[in-house]
This record gives C-alpha cells, structure tokens and sequence, in this order.
C-alpha cells in the first residue's frame, strides 16, 4: 500500500517556504502524492451538516473551514509542479459545480504540462451548502451539473473537435482550449464521496475512487457496491485505483491492517497540526509506520 498526504485547507502551508519544505519531506520520505482540498469562499457561520461526523464522534472541525487560510488549489499544485519531480499531485477533491469546465479544463491540463504528467483530479459535488448559496449556484443542481462538466471536460481533452449540448454547458463550434494533458486520455479522474450518487459516479466515470473519512471497516461494503455498479456498466473493477484519507493519529498498525484489507491502494494522512515542522514531524511518523507495515 503506498502513501500520500492531504493537506486539508493548508493552514500548515500557507506560505511559500512552509510549501518547500512539505514538498521536499514528501520526495524524501518517500510519498506517492500530495494533495490539498478546494474551497472559493467559506461562511463563518455553517449550517450544512458536515459528512464524517461518524469518523471523528461527533466533533466536527468547522474552525478548519471558518479560522484557516484556503490557497488556491490548482495556484498551489502549479507552484508544487515547479519544485517537486516525483510525487504525483492532486485536488481532493474538486468541486466540480463551482468553475466553468473550460476554465477548469484548462487549469488541468496545464498543470499536468507543468508537472510533466504528474496531475490527479479529484472531483467531488460539494457539501457546504452555505458556500453555494454565496456562489449563487443551486445546491440540488451539483450532481446534474458535476455529470455534464466532467463530460465537457473529457470532450476538451480529448477531441480535435469536441461538440456538446447539455442543460448547462453547451459546445456547437470550434474553439482552441489548448494545451492538452500529457496524461492520455488525460489525468486520472478520482470520485469523492460515498453516497449511492457519488459511488454510481464512480462506476459511470471514475478512474479511481476517493473515499473520505470513513471507517476503514466499511470500505470493503462501499467497494463491494462499486464492483457491481461498475460490472453493470461494463467497466473493469481492476483497474479502478482505490485511495483513503486517515487523521494521522487513526492510522496505527491496526488500522493500516484495516486499510490494507480492505483494497486500498494509496493511503493518505490528514495532518493535525497547523505548523509546518509538526506536519513534517507526523509525516515522518507516517511514513515509518507505511514502510514497517509493507
């Protein structure tokens, strides 16, 4: 099993040298990848229910979403693409229904060129309503509309001249959105979520799936799901890659057993902290406990 980071909002690397640093222990420790999460403007006030209150009891983080600095997602990985040479980097995830997908087709493949095919997009529908309603896209659209600008998307990629007609994102002439992705067909597209939507999703179009916080004993549940979504639809469970998030301090040898167990390919820790040295320090740790346990 190998072994990334999420970087949540990246308090912990806010900065230009705290994001050096990070990405230099991610190479020399050995990380697969490192991603960091996607938001545009946050409310301090939240009233949408947050989806891994099982996972952390109860407690749920708001302040990570209310008190933390949110650097641009796709700004952060270009940056990243500059000073790293190995780790694949990634948004985990984005949300997809917040951009125009010829701006976001764009920003994709241009990083993927800047990293040299290096570039996973992870996409997701969103649950913070409250950010919705400040955006002034409707929340009961994002499903419908993640659908037809993942298709926009991959017509982009993939087509000399790509033509589309959707209830919202239309293509009928020829336009240049160049450069393409290095990746071919293009980056590997990682499904967020659990939910039946979400996993039919993954069967439908995912390259991967990424599941949350979620208790690593109910994985192989949700996997079960998506192998006879995906048989139904024709698509091949095997290559489908399969990737987690853990809170650093949930991932002992026990749950890296669980982990394991249950298919995961990538397993990424979710730092505590919000300086960068103690980050390094539970990276470290992390990567110890991966090596030992492989």
């Amino acid at each position: 099993m190998k072994y990334g980071i999420q970087l949540g909002g990246g308090a912990s690397v806010s900065q230009r040298d705290s994001l050096k640093k990070l990405a230099t222990a991610a190479e020399e420790l050995g990380f697969d990848s490192l991603l960091i999460g996607d938001h545009i403007v946050i409310p301090k006030q939240i009233s949408s229910p947050w989806p891994y209150d099982e996972y952390v009891g109860g407690k749920t983080p708001y302040a990570v979403y209310t008190e933390m600095v949110w650097l641009d997602p796709f700004d952060t990985m270009a940056f990243l693409a500059a000073i790293t040479e190995r780790v694949r980097l990634g948004i985990s995830v984005v949300i997809v229904p917040y951009r125009h997908p010829f701006d976001v087709a764009r920003r994709v493949a241009t990083i993927d060129v800047l990293s040299g095919g290096r570039f996973i997009m992870g996409i997701g529908v969103g649950w913070l309503e409250d950010e919705f309603r400040l955006l002034n896209i409707p929340f009961t659209q994002r499903g419908a509309r993640t659908r037809e600008y993942i298709a926009m998307m991959q017509a982009l990629w993939t087509q000399d001249s790509p033509r589309f007609s959707g209830k919202f994102v239309e293509l009928q002439e020829d336009v240049n959105v160049l450069p393409r992705p290095l990746q071919k067909p293009h980056p590997p597209i990682w499904v967020g979520g659990e939910s039946k939507p979400a996993l039919r999703r993954v069967a439908a179009f995912g390259n991967g799936w990424h599941c949350g916080l979620v208790l690593p004993e109910r994985i192989p549940g949700l996997l079960e799901q998506i192998k006879g979504l995906m048989d139904e639809a024709g698509r091949d469970f095997n290559e489908l890659e399969i990737t987690a998030l853990a809170l650093s301090n949930r991932a002992g040898d026990k749950e890296l057993d669980e982990y394991r167990a249950g298919g995961v390919d990538v397993l990424y820790m979710l730092p505590l902290s919000d300086e960068t040295d103690a980050v390094i320090e539970e990276m470290r740790t992390f990567a110890e406990r991966m090596k030992k346990s492989n």
